[in-house]
């Protein structure tokens, strides 16, 4: 008697298939010969080696709940934000304790703007692995968006000493510190991840959004002593000193508006930094420093910095 193949093999090959071939999962059609009349009627040999092929095609896959929250990654960064939660839903439901889909859900709902939900995955996949260094680096990141510094730092200082060599983790805490006025403990994780000059410019940057212009300016200067040749670095420092001849810092200060130059991101070679950023208002700031201006900036910086 033949042995058919049974009809939900053959379904899970077709979505397999699918999947490889398309955006989404779908059932592509079988690929594997159709038991016919025909078929019934060969020689013994010959269908006893037909079913043989039948019997060795391949089914369903070995982990579905792999191969779905490997596909809700792809679509969360691809911006298709509901196949993205639907395969992190299913693999949750696969594997409840699944802490890359519980987080995926978590990142869907804070960009959907359900913040309260958004904080309880976070804290789910945390709870259910306090050890995990992608866990605190969610948890992190989302306290970061809210401007929540201190709580930010805590959680990426916990992701970045479980995985030093995670240039993101280090990355991310940098920025948190430099918020929270932690500058000193702050550069050394920015010198690491892009370049010594780098890092005072993206410490100016920063302060400078937050209205301390003084030390802004002592970072720009540091970072046009270290590298002469930083446009973007030069410009700000240019910029803050005709803007704010005075840095002393009034009650109600409002944060600076310079030359569009946003914070060099993680991993930034440092032999990147030759585009002079455009200004966002009409003034000069598009010639570099002389050779004294960059003398009166190191005379600006104090001894042993």
């Amino acid at each position: 008697m033949i042995n058919l193949l049974p009809t939900y093999r053959r379904l899970a090959l077709g979505s397999v298939l699918g999947l490889m071939s398309s955006g989404c999962i779908t059932v592509a059609p079988n690929s594997t010969p159709s038991l016919t009349w025909k078929s019934l009627t060969k020689p013994k040999v010959q269908q006893a080696s037909f079913e043989r092929a039948e019997e060795e095609a391949p089914g369903a896959p070995k982990n579905p709940a792999r191969l779905k929250l490997t596909y809700g990654q792809l679509m969360e960064e691809n911006g298709q934000y509901v196949e993205a939660r639907k395969n992190y839903s299913a693999v949750v439901e696969l594997q409840p304790k699944n802490i890359e889909a519980i987080l995926g859900l978590a990142r869907l709902d804070q960009i959907s703007g359900d913040m309260e939900q958004a904080e309880q995955g976070f804290r789910r996949a945390l709870k259910l692995d306090p050890n995990s260094a992608v866990a605190q680096y969610n948890l992190g990141q989302f306290y970061s968006s809210q401007k929540r510094w201190k709580e930010a730092s805590e959680y990426l200082t916990k992701a970045m000493l479980a995985e030093p060599d995670q240039s993101e983790y280090r990355y991310a805490l940098a920025v948190a510190l430099v918020h929270t006025g932690d500058v000193d403990s702050a550069l050394p994780h920015f010198i690491r991840t892009i370049g010594d000059a780098e890092a005072h410019y993206n410490v100016g940057l920063i302060l400078q959004e937050n209205g301390n212009w003084s030390e802004a300016e002592r970072q720009f200067a540091l970072a046009v002593v270290k590298k002469p040749e930083f446009p973007a670095a030069q410009n700000w420092l240019a910029h803050l000193r005709q803007q704010h001849p005075s840095t002393a810092r009034p009650a109600d200060a409002v944060p600076a508006t310079g030359p569009t130059s946003p914070v060099l991101p993680a991993g930034h070679s440092t032999s990147d930094t030759t585009q002079t950023p455009k200004p966002a208002e009409a003034h000069s700031f598009g010639m570099p420093l002389s050779s004294q201006q960059q003398q009166q900036a190191a005379n600006q910086i104090s001894p042993g910095v």
